[in-house]
């Protein structure tokens, strides 16, 4: 059945208005637009430390990445999603598959969440997509009531689960847990309020105030670098990828034994005092907490280097 068919049958047989379908489908253009990508919350953490915030009360560090995939048991609009704690790839705690629609009922955008059955085999499956092949719904689980609804509002989209409806029983505590989200995206960033309590209301996760965990849309920049050896030779290494949300790579020399020198990449916006915003490109050693030296451009930049006759490296925005 072609969509506008489909439509007109929607609006005939639910009473639903035209206009408001019309509505619907375009705010879910823009939201499949806006949605994918890689986000950090690498300021919040790194200014939560600068302003001196109490340790309980700090965010994790988490990495989240969103990325299409051509899953059509699923549905049309699919996302394989990793995240990952203290900027360690490592370190991943969650792997989801993502499938989006429009569900005019709810007039709103409609997120199902599904649960890989075998986590281990999918990791990095948005670096190999071929890991995913043959991956079918039956081979997830989803959660009943635990559906994200997004709605749009002014210049972002809100997402929120149905009141207390997503639950499971603990294994370990044998008690009931509730989980509620509420979450935020623009077009350059994702706000997360993930939380969840037991049936008598006790705290299970969750930030203790409510603040979200604010991630920023990352920009994808790929470098070259070279650094000098012992014996005054070069070793230079292309194609390696680096983010600019707190985004770091590292190169190693070709000699015995290795030296090792690394780049970090910011784009810095203070929520204090009258500094500019600006995309930064920091210089590292080894077990050095603070930068050997760091250049800066304007936030907007696509191209940026830096230059320390030792070492030299150069970035540019890639465009996916």
């Amino acid at each position: 059945m072609n969509r506008l068919l489909f439509v007109v049958l929607w609006v005939f047989m639910t009473g639903v208005r035209a206009d408001e379908v019309a509505m619907l489908d375009k705010d879910f253009r823009t939201m499949m637009a806006w949605f994918p990508g890689v986000y950090d919350n690498q300021e919040q953490v790194y200014f939560e430390g600068e302003l001196g915030v109490d340790e309980a009360l700090r965010h994790e560090r988490i990495r989240h990445v969103f990325e299409p995939v051509d899953l059509p048991a699923f549905g049309k609009h699919v996302f394989y999603v990793q995240q990952h704690l203290n900027d360690d790839p490592a370190q991943i705690y969650r792997q989801r598959i993502y499938a989006f629609q429009p569900d005019y009922d709810e007039g709103a955008i409609r997120l199902t969440i599904h649960i890989p059955n075998d986590v281990a085999s999918l990791v990095d499956a948005h670096i190999d997509s071929t890991k995913l092949k043959g991956l079918l719904p039956e081979q997830t689980r989803v959660m009943p009531g635990c559906d994200v609804f997004w709605r749009r509002q002014a210049n972002h989209f809100v997402g929120y689960m149905q009141p207390n409806a997503c639950s499971y029983v603990s294994s370990e505590s044998g008690k009931r847990i509730i989980f509620n989200d509420d979450l935020l995206l623009t077009e350059e960033a994702l706000w997360l309020s993930d939380r969840a309590q037991d049936e008598e209301g006790n705290r299970v996760f969750g930030h203790p105030t409510g603040v979200p965990h604010k991630n920023r849309k990352a920009r994808r920049f790929e470098c070259w670098m070279t650094a000098m050896q012992r014996d005054g030779k070069w070793t230079f290494r292309r194609g390696l990828e680096i983010y600019d949300q707190g985004g770091m790579v590292w190169l190693e020399t070709e000699e015995q034994p290795p030296e090792k020198v690394g780049i970090k990449m910011r784009n810095v916006r203070w929520p204090y005092g009258n500094n500019r915003p600006s995309l930064v490109l920091y210089a590292y050693r080894p077990d050095e907490d603070r930068a050997v030296s760091y250049v800066w451009a304007d936030p907007s930049a696509q191209r940026i280097g830096i230059n320390l006759r030792w070492m030299q490296a150069s970035c540019t925005l890639t465009v996916n």
